[in-house]
């Protein structure tokens, strides 16, 4: 019996030990793989983890590598376009939205959606500490640019910079537990510029 043998019957006994040693033959080329079709290493890192999940539910039924390894390429082949088909499906739906956003049409839920939005975003802009949330407020709510904001408040520009980078920063990762993607909020923080 082969080292890959009793690889094979450790996975299936359910040895975490196994797991790492398939994780340590094929993750690195499953990236390389991922990333090739999605372009993206983030999302081909998770979609590689996904497909090592997969793989440890379904354990007991692989009796050989080579049903292993096709099992990896084909949960990984199938993932990235999964999330292809999500990300068209979301470029689809936020181009719908931003145009029925921005129509003239009296499309009353779609201004309530807006104006909910915008409301969400003013309470967590004031909930960031008190020099990001001056600094956002400044910019992206009054409009002023950096030199304006410097002057304002008697900063340097390199911290209104890495202030504004932090607080965006913030709002991103409040907005995505939130379930609004970046875009829209970018899209929103766009159009209340206007």
């Amino acid at each position: 019996m082969n080292n890959f043998d009793k690889e094979v019957i450790g996975l299936q006994q359910g040895k975490e030990s196994s797991l790492c040693y398939f994780m340590d033959q094929y993750s690195h080329a499953l990236h390389f793989y991922a990333f090739k079709i999605i372009k993206d290493r983030d999302i081909a890192r998770e979609i590689v983890s996904e497909a090592f999940c997969k793989l440890w539910e379904k354990k007991e039924n692989f009796h050989a590598e080579e049903s292993i390894k096709s099992f990896l390429y084909l949960v990984t082949r199938n993932e990235c376009l999964d999330h292809l088909k999500l990300k068209r499906n979301q470029l689809r739906h936020d181009e719908e939205w931003l145009v029925n956003l921005e129509s003239g049409e009296e499309n009353i839920l779609s201004k309530i959606i807006y104006t909910e939005l915008i409301e969400l975003i003013v309470k967590e802009i004031e909930k960031l500490p008190n020099q990001q949330g001056k600094i956002i407020q400044l910019s992206v709510l009054e409009g002023k640019d950096t030199a304006e904001i410097c002057e304002e408040l008697g900063t340097t520009a390199s911290n209104v910079y890495f202030s504004r980078s932090k607080a965006l920063s913030t709002l991103k990762k409040v907005f995505k537990h939130k379930n609004i993607s970046y875009y829209h909020l970018s899209l929103l923080l766009f159009l209340f510029e206007r």
